[in-house]
């Protein structure tokens, strides 16, 4: 006679459902895609990631296969915040006359500050910085100075503006900025400048 004891789990072997995980996990859309980038916007605009985080997080979403990767790269993130961050007031002032002025690594570049380069010159390092929000505005006076951007893949970056005799140097991304990445806006002036935005970090002071 078989023996009809009820065998232990194999934990081997034990399913998905067993584990806690979906039995079927889904093909990732485009819609869910594009849900995730706007949760690692946010995280950046709450301090949560850096810019180069958001870059690097942004690679595995596109290259996410199912909802299940998708929600394993937002696992240590809150859920959306149902109130917007509040931009701060006013425009944080730095200058740099007939001087380097050189920010990089940790630090906090908030929604909306003001950069004169008066016959000097302006490094900016955004790759560990963290935003006050997915909007970020930079005024930049550029009286015959040199001003360098090195900003990570996958974040916008508008340029308007110019002045006389000045020159601008926009380096094209390797990749297609996704919708919902943060947005960093440069509203450049003054005359006989030139103006860097790069994505890699060639000729940029440490």
């Amino acid at each position: 006679m078989s023996d009809e004891r009820e065998q232990p789990p194999n934990p081997i072997l034990a399913s998905d459902a067993d584990r806690g995980h979906s039995p079927n996990p889904i093909l990732a859309s485009d819609a869910e895609r594009e849900q995730s980038v706007v949760l690692l916007r946010e995280a950046v605009g709450e301090g949560r990631l850096t810019l180069e985080e958001f870059s690097e997080r942004l690679d595995l979403v596109q290259a996410a296969r199912t909802d299940a990767d998708l929600a394993d790269l937002a696992r240590d993130l809150p859920a959306r915040s149902s109130q917007p961050a509040t931009p701060a007031v006013g425009a944080e002032q730095h200058r740099a006359f007939c001087s380097h002025l050189v920010r990089g690594g940790p630090w906090s570049l908030p929604h909306h500050s003001s950069w004169r380069s008066i016959f000097g010159t302006i490094d900016l390092d955004l790759r560990q910085a963290r935003l006050d929000g997915p909007e970020t505005l930079l005024e930049i006076y550029n009286l015959f100075g040199t001003v360098t951007l090195l900003v990570p893949e996958g974040v916008e970056v508008v340029v308007r503006g110019g002045g006389l005799f000045a020159s601008q140097k926009i380096e094209a991304p390797q990749r297609p900025v996704v919708a919902g990445a943060p947005r960093i806006t440069i509203d450049a002036r003054g005359p006989g400048g030139t103006l860097h935005v790069r994505t890699r970090a060639r000729g940029l002071a440490r």
